[in-house]
């Protein structure tokens, strides 16, 4: 399973190169002048920057090559079943627990980024890209429906179910799964939020199916990241923060009670569903799992720049 997501990421990091390198290449041979070359590849930049045609083919081609070479692994029919019913009081608990700490998170981004401003660093470009909505067609599909979807396939599915099926149980697989979904964006602050998320997705794909948890992170990011945006983004500033904290704080006063009211589950859920600690060193110590974290350790290092930048 290590080596999958291995396989998985340096499929998508190098279709985003070969993309790169393809575009400086055909320019330097099409451009007639560095000055023509120069305006090209700020363009390109722009809309590498905007959009995310490579992305979308990464990974695509990315889990398709996983379902190739792990399909015992990755078994559709078992991926795709239906367990638990899904009601709607179930829907509306799980959507507050998801989106109650969007306004904690805030805040949390602030205060990351002002104690390494302190210190001559900042992370507020990748704080600012990981909160921009869609701007460009091909990005609102991939963050709204193409991203949800096959990351729920990939972590959800082949990550979380192969965990479980080699008896590393529910809360195991569910924990393990969330922090290397975190991990994956390769964004510290977002990494953080991501692996909450992340909890919520995998409890939702473990308990209700994996379609349930697809149509929560879609909602996540297609609703909450780019339909709200874009609402706000056309409003005035005042109404906008408004209708942000207004949205923002109903979610979380709904998530708190929820998680209050649910508390005795919730940890009973846990106790009856881990497993001893060993399955964590076992899966820690796997020499493809540990260069999947590095690599994506080193990506989200690159994040932090000096202040005066």
């Amino acid at each position: 399973m290590g080596l999958g997501l291995l396989i998985y990421t340096i499929i998508i990091y190098g279709i985003y190169i070969a993309d790169m390198l393809g575009h400086y290449v055909y320019y330097s041979i099409t451009c007639a002048n560095k000055e023509e070359y120069d305006k090209a590849i700020q363009e390109y930049g722009i809309a590498l920057f905007e959009g995310a045609n490579p992305m979308i083919i990464g990974v695509i081609v990315g889990v398709l090559t996983l379902m190739l070479l792990f399909i015992k692994a990755l078994p559709i029919q078992k991926i795709f079943a239906h367990h638990r019913k899904m009601t709607f009081s179930k829907l509306m608990m799980l959507l507050s627990v998801l989106m109650g700490c969007q306004l904690i998170f805030f805040y949390i981004d602030l205060g990351v980024e002002w104690l390494l401003n302190k210190i001559g660093l900042s992370l507020q470009a990748a704080i600012e890209s990981s909160q921009a909505g869609s701007t460009t067609i091909s990005m609102f599909l991939y963050a709204g429906f193409i991203g949800p979807i096959v990351e729920e396939i990939v972590y959800r599915g082949f990550v979380m179910h192969t965990f479980e099926r080699v008896g590393c149980g529910k809360f195991c697989s569910i924990l393990v799964s969330s922090i290397l979904f975190g991990l994956m964006h390769a964004n510290p602050t977002q990494s953080v939020y991501a692996t909450y998320v992340g909890l919520i997705f995998a409890y939702t794909a473990m308990e209700f199916g994996i379609g349930w948890s697809m149509v929560l992170h879609i909602t996540n990011n297609f609703l909450f990241g780019d339909v709200l945006t874009h609402i706000e983004n056309m409003l005035p500033e005042l109404p906008a923060t408004i209708l942000s904290y207004s949205v923002l704080i109903a979610f979380l006063i709904a998530g708190t009670v929820v998680l209050i009211a649910k508390r005795k589950q919730i940890i009973s859920y846990i106790k009856e569903n881990n497993q001893p600690a060993k399955h964590y060193s076992w899966i820690f110590t796997c020499i493809t799992m540990l260069a999947f974290i590095a690599m994506n350790v080193l990506f989200a290092m690159l994040s932090f720049t000096q202040l005066n930048e």
